[in-house]
């Protein structure tokens, strides 16, 4: 036997022999008890001294956190409880949901434990996590004479709970007569409400205590006080059907014409909770019988419409209104028809209910009985003479709502009542159709049995056979006919019922069709055939069917498209091979041009070009404005389809209307691999189109660095001019694409070459701000001293359109050009950025230092800054220094450190920017963790957004990795340090890829053709800067060198394995999509973002979370406490949460109405 269920059991002699062989006093179980808690439970007082003199904690708890002293106080042990307090347990111990051993005493109404806690200095008026206290606990209990000791030893009478319960409220909840009146006895406050405004008395009447009801009553309580919700004593007792009670609040003068907020009053409330004598009883004394509520529900209206006949019976007798209509506009008899209530539909009848009354939409009871599908109500309403065919405000009948919800027992029963089986709505519905529609069969069969027109109106929308065809309904489909019904008929559009069933693939129904006698070529309003509307929907054998019965295969439609072009546009392959078996015109054409082949060219389908080209198709067939399906596959970069068409004999020099060539279409789309097909195949790479231009002039001025090198390579002249006198250059020089401009130029390019207006590359490049491609074409001998049409040197117009950077590049050329020292450069040739020396100090030592320099604290005037010192040399580093000045005078953004200039004079330059007082992020982090709180994400989120800002304006940072994270004194985290960050319209001066390898995208560090930093490459460095934030280390961690980082990642193309710190799969997702090795697999850094938010959200709500919890003062997270044995109504303080339940009525049938009980 173990300790511990030999203590529970009392068994002295196997506890002391256990304890004596050395069993631990404290072993707990998986329950988490001990031995000590199991006897102080069970009342062993010798056990439970036994073992605290061994050793056992009085302190330790089982699960719920429950001490011995707390559980032996709730048990009543009081010689246990009295040597645990003489052993040093505190009195005040808290279990976890706060309760102390006198509320857990006074709770179970252990009147001698509360004598010796109080005697031993318990705090009488401690209340728990819920607000309650010993004497509230006992008073809900009904402890009468614990609840007296308290009062005698000064508890306080009327502290409340966290919602507003006092003793009194709790007693009287509970039915406690003797509790109660000494309660009140001892001056405890009669009207006192708790949070909703319930008293005393609005709780005993709401729970049937007719004792407590009397007492409070007879000590003077408020008999019409009403609640928040406006609920009176007597309407709770009412709802719950305490007839007694009510009666005595009747008895006692009660209001009995008060109402609610919502206006209902307590016949209302009895006659929905179907509490007869409550209702009788309120009659007898008075109770206004047609009372209604804003919504215009009335006593009768409610109990009608939840079946309770006889309520409604003796609310007849009663007088009630029988024929009186909601806010909706419906009746008692309405209501009690769409919900099925026979019993009340027949009394009501029997009374004389109007059996045709229609609500505010027309509807009256037939109609939505019918809809709902009540059949028996249906009948008793026939019976009573219901107008049949009567239409509401939609144009519908009973018999149209039977078919439309597939009530078949109701469409039988209005059938044979003689219901209008013809009826046709506005909207072109009539019940045949309708059931076609719905591919009920058995109710379709019903109605053309009975005698249902199969042929219809010229203004139905849908004929019955079209419906039945469309939904494959071969045997209704077979009885239409018999019947009579119209196969040639056309309805919506030129809708046949060849089409219909064809589209949908029906073949069985599709051959019954033509045998009687559908015509096969008949069109629809555009034009279209069911050849056409089966190869537009892929439906081989249906097309099958209707070749073999003499279709027409080539029929076109309005716009001259075939049944092939249609096939072959949507890739439905066996369609196309079928047609072109039965000899269908490969290269017919649409009325605007358009050929066969080219549709499969846009489309991008081999095999369908391969058919095509087998059976005939002229390859190099021109259509619209002379262009040929290679150039329609061209388009959207089939490069498949373009091989194939090549391979058999399309010209790869053929041009269009506007003389443009394959290989224009190519480049003009960025299709690289296509363009070097299209030159192995004999391209020129010189074509010129109708304005001169040719394949490397588009590719230059579109930017396409790759395309434009094939050409060049394959002999492309640099010097070509387009009607405007224009070269690529000069189109380059303009957008800003500097590594073109530099091939353009390394090929001999007229590099002063002038355009209609003068203007020169130099030119281009300086209006467009553009400044590394006017150092290029500077350094390459660029005449700065040209002068376009208007007059203006490249100078000249930087200057004029603030372009400041180029226009001090210039000005300095010119001096230098002039044999003029740099120093007689004016100041008002220096950048925005420049900062006088003078106006700078720094403090005497620097706070950091690194290869680059030193950082300093320091003044600029009499601002407090950061001062970055760096050294410079040579003129590689001076460019670069220019560089990160310009760079970081554009990144002007909340989540970039802010820059407030630099200094380039003498030989040490530096930068004055805003100090980041919160220091680097991965510092911030471990600060914000020893403190309790997670901002990895929040901070993620604010680095990532300064990231796309940089991006959005051409710059690539290069360098990411936490380091450059800093955190300003708001705690705000922001990118820094732009050393090796360039635009993307410009080029990095680097030769070599520099800075943290581990964070480096493997296609920047690779050996073989190693890329240029780019926006993919910083989403894969920041993804590893996710990684660092969230496990507080490097990536890879601090055991793996470099080298051996390089290569995993290039060479054996391995990721990182999952540190244990990401938890979370999504998280942990987030870096694997943003570090895909493929940078075209990469996540775009706007995704990224918006993933990062959510968890930064995440996070947020979780310290949130985390804050209310330990701080139970919020009361709008705290948890209420629902008194004990309560049988507290709705209309109470504990409301239900009500769910609507769909009627299942049709579409049509759901009206706007208001719910007549939402009220309640």
């Amino acid at each position: 036997m173990s300790l511990l269920a030999a203590a529970g059991d009392g068994d002295v002699d196997t506890v002391k022999n256990l304890l004596d062989s050395g069993s631990d006093v404290n072993s707990v179980d998986v329950g988490g008890l001990t031995a000590l808690i199991s006897a102080s439970r069970y009342g062993h007082t010798q056990i439970v001294q036994l073992l605290v003199k061994k050793g056992g904690d009085i302190n330790k708890s089982d699960q719920e956190g429950d001490t011995p002293l707390i559980i032996a106080a709730t048990e009543g042990h009081v010689d246990i409880v009295r040597f645990l307090l003489e052993s040093g347990d505190d009195v005040d111990k808290t279990s976890k949901d706060t309760n102390t051993p006198l509320i857990c005493a006074a709770t179970n109404g252990q009147l001698g434990v509360v004598q010796l806690l109080l005697e031993h200095g318990a705090d009488i008026n401690q209340t728990n996590q819920f607000g309650s206290t010993a004497l509230l606990r006992a008073a809900d209990c009904g402890h009468t004479s614990v609840v007296k000791f308290l009062l005698e030893r000064g508890a306080a009478i009327d502290l409340s709970t966290n919602d507003g319960y006092t003793p009194l409220l709790y007693a009287a909840l509970g039915g406690h007569v003797d509790v109660v009146e000494f309660l009140l006895d001892k001056g405890a406050d009669i009207h006192v409400t708790n949070d909703t405004g319930g008293t005393a008395l609005t709780w005993a009447a709401s729970n049937g205590h007719l004792g407590v009801v009397k007492l409070l009553l007879e000590k003077g309580a408020s008999i019409d006080v009403a609640m928040d919700d406006g609920v009176t004593p007597l309407m709770q007792a009412a709802a719950n059907g305490h007839d007694k009670v009510v009666e005595v609040l009747l008895d006692a003068g009660v209001d009995i014409t008060k109402t609610s907020s919502t206006d209902f009053t307590a016949l209302m409330y009895a006659s929905i909770k179907d509490n007869l004598d409550v209702v009788r009883l309120l009659l007898e004394r008075g109770a206004e019988v047609n009372e209604a509520t804003h919504l215009r529900s009335m006593p009768l209206i409610l109990a009608a419409e939840r079946g309770f006949t006889e309520i409604v019976r003796l609310l007849l007798e009663n007088e009630a209104e029988i024929n009186y209509t909601s806010s909706r506009g419906a009746t008692a008899l309405g209501y009690a028809a769409e919900r099925g209530h026979i019993e009340v539909v027949c009394l009501l009848l029997e009374r004389g209910a109007g059996v045709d009354t229609a609500d505010n939409g027309g509807t009256t009871p037939l109609m939505s009985s019918v809809s709902s599908g009540h059949v028996e109500t249906v009948r008793r309403l026939l019976e009573k003479g219901a107008s049949i065919d009567q239409a509401d405000n939609d144009g519908y009948t009973a018999l149209n709502y039977a078919a439309l919800n597939e009530h078949i027992e109701c469409v039988r029963l209005l059938v044979e009542n003689g219901a209008d089986m013809n009826h046709l709505t506005p909207d072109g519905s009539m019940p045949l159709a309708a059931s076609c529609s719905l591919a009920n069969v058995d109710i379709a069969r019903l109605l053309i049995e009975s005698g249902a027109a199969v042929e219809v109106l010229e203004e139905t929308r849908v004929s019955p056979l079209v419906a039945a065809a469309g939904n494959g309904l071969l045997d209704l489909v077979r009885l239409l006919l018999e019947k009579g019904a119209d196969v040639s008929r056309t309805f919506c559009g030129g809708l046949t019922v060849l089409s219909a069933a064809v589209q949908e693939g029906h073949t069985e129904i599709v051959e019954l069709l033509i045998e009687h006698g559908a015509a096969i070529d008949a069109t629809l309003d555009d034009g279209s055939t069911a050849v056409m509307m089966a190869a537009l929907f892929g439906q081989p054998e249906a097309i099958h069917i209707l070749l073999n019965h003499g279709a027409n295969v080539d029929l076109a439609d309005a716009s001259g498209k075939t049944p092939l072009m249609l096939a072959v546009q949507c890739r439905h392959v066996e369609v196309v091979k079928l047609l072109l078996s039965a000899g269908a015109a490969v290269d017919a054409k649409t009325y605007d041009g358009e050929t066969v082949l080219r549709l499969a060219g846009y489309a991008g389908n081999v095999e369908c070009a391969r058919l095509l080209l087998d059976s005939g198709a002229d390859v190099n067939l021109t259509g619209k404005n002379n262009c040929s399906a290679l150039q329609s596959a061209i388009f959207n970069g089939h490069i498949e389809v373009a091989r194939l068409l090549l391979a058999s004999g399309a010209r790869s020099n053929s041009a269009d209307g506007d003389g443009d060539s394959a290989l224009h279409e190519a480049v003009l789309h960025g299709h690289l691999e296509i363009a070097r097909l299209l030159l192995e195949y004999g391209a020129d790479a010189n074509a010129v189109n109708l304005l001169g231009w040719t394949p490397l002039t588009v590719a230059c001025q579109r930017g396409y660095t790759e395309i434009a090198t094939l050409l060049v390579e394959k002999g492309a002249a640099v010097n070509v001019r387009t009607s405007e006198e224009r070269t690529a250059l000069l189109f380059a020089a303009e957008e800003g694409f500097l590594e073109i401009v530099r091939l353009l130029v390394d090929h001999g390019a007229n590099i002063n070459v002038l355009d209609v207006d003068n203007q020169t590359p130099l030119m281009k490049a300086a209006y467009r701000g553009h400044e590394e491609i006017v150092r290029l074409l500077l350094d390459n001998n660029a005449d700065a001293e040209i002068v376009n049409s208007s007059g203006q040197t490249a100078a000249e117009i930087a200057r004029v359109n603030y372009r400041t950077e180029v226009s001090w590049i210039l000005q300095e050329c010119a001096a230098q050009d002039s044999n003029k020292a740099r120093s007689i450069i004016t100041r008002q040739s220096k950048p925005d950025w420049f900062i006088p020396s003078r106006e700078v100090r720094k403090d005497l030592e620097p706070f950091s230092a690194g290869s680059f320099g030193k950082v300093y604290r320091g003044w600029w005037l009499s601002t407090r800054v950061v001062v970055k010192t760096v050294t410079v040399a040579t003129e590689q580093e001076s460019r670069t220094f220019h560089r990160e000045a310009r760079i970081w005078q554009k990144a002007r953004h909340p989540n970039i450190v802010p820059f407030f200039g630099a200094c380039d004079e003498g030989s040490t330059y530096f930068f004055v920017c805003e100090e980041a007082k919160n220091g680097k992020l991965l510092d911030y982090l471990y600060h914000a963790r020893e403190e309790g709180r997670s901002l990895v994400w929040r901070k993620l989120l604010d680095a990532a957004l300064g990231l796309h800002f940089l991006h959005e304006r051409h710059i690539v940072h290069t360098d990411l990795k936490c380091n450059q994270i800093l955190v300003s004194k708001d705690g705000v985290a922001m990118l820094t340090d732009f050393g090796l960050s360039f635009l993307t319209t410009e080029q990095s001066e680097d030769e070599k890829t520099v800075g943290a390898i581990r964070w480096k995208a493997p296609e920047v560090i690779r050996k073989e053709n190693p890329v240029a930093p780019n926006a993919l490459s910083d989403v894969y460095s920041f993804g590893m800067c996710v990684v660092e934030a969230v496990t507080g280390d490097v990536p890879w961690g601090q055991h793996v060198p470099d080298p051996g980082v390089k290569f995993h990642v290039t060479r054996k193309k391995l990721f990182l394995p999952r540190p244990k710190a990401f938890e979370n799969d999504a998280e942990w997702e987030l870096v694997e999509k943003m570090c895909a090795f493929e940078p075209s697999e990469r996540m775009k850094l706007v995704d990224a973002i918006e993933n990062i938010r959510g968890f930064a959200e995440e996070e947020r709500f979780q310290e949130r979370l985390r804050q209310i919890k330990e701080g139970p003062e919020d009361l709008d997270f705290a948890v209420r406490e629902l008194p004990k044995h309560s049988k507290i109504s709705t209309m109470g303080s504990v409301r239900a949460l009500a769910k609507m339940k769909s009627l299942g009525r049709s579409v049509r049938m759901k009206r706007g109405e208001g719910n007549l009980m939402t009220a309640a």
